[in-house]
């Protein structure tokens, strides 16, 4: 199996099994809104939901650092795999310290989504054409609810509404880079927007 291959199967894996368990764990959490009730919130140790939650967050963690050291060789991903490295760090810290400790459960949610963002505009880069168009929309997306949930202008959507709109852009980026991932050849020429840069600044000396 190649290397992208596994990555992209691997992503995918942690994608579903979030996806399944963040609802369950709505579900188990009383009087849950998904309007006035972070995600986060689904991990506080208190609640019911939190053991669920916290494992899957557990398991992204362990599969986003295991995604970073698979595609590590690929060279012409950049940065791409240490990215997620620190994203599997991140989330794991979400795990290990909710939201109620929200220090740490900050510098988590930093790792994970905002570095994750950058991963997704540095697609942009990357994978020239349509794929990389579409990164970098959902990237700026994500920077943008990032930046007006923190400065707590929520649009009408809530706090929980923002924070989602953080997230989902994120997540429907990281599905399709799965799906890249499994069907793109590493052994393909080099044709990415840095390396025609350099390769052009190069031929003028």
């Amino acid at each position: 199996m190649r290397r992208r291959e596994l990555a992209g199967i691997l992503l995918f894996v942690a994608i579903v099994q979030f996806a399944f368990l963040a609802n369950i764990s709505q579900i188990l959490y009383e009087g849950y809104s998904v309007k006035d009730t972070l995600l986060s919130d689904l991990g506080v140790w208190e609640q019911p939901s939190a053991l669920l939650f916290d494992t899957s967050l557990v398991l992204f963690g362990i599969l986003g650092i295991s995604i970073g050291v698979v595609l590590w060789p690929d060279k012409k991903l950049n940065f791409i795999p240490l990215l997620f490295v620190l994203c599997g760090i991140g989330m794991l810290i979400m795990a290990a310290f909710p939201i109620s400790i929200e220090w740490a459960h900050d510098v988590g949610a930093f790792l994970s989504f905002v570095l994750i963002a950058v991963a997704a505009l540095a697609c942009y880069w990357t994978f020239p054409g349509p794929f990389g168009v579409v990164s970098l929309l959902l990237g700026i997306i994500s920077f943008f609810a990032e930046i007006t949930y923190k400065s707590e202008i929520y649009f009408g959507l809530g706090a929980a509404g923002s924070e989602r709109m953080i997230i989902y852009p994120l997540f429907i980026w990281m599905a399709a880079f799965a799906a890249v991932l499994i069907l793109s050849d590493e052994n393909a020429p080099r044709d990415s927007l840095l390396d025609r840069f350099f390769a052009w600044t190069a031929s003028k000396f």
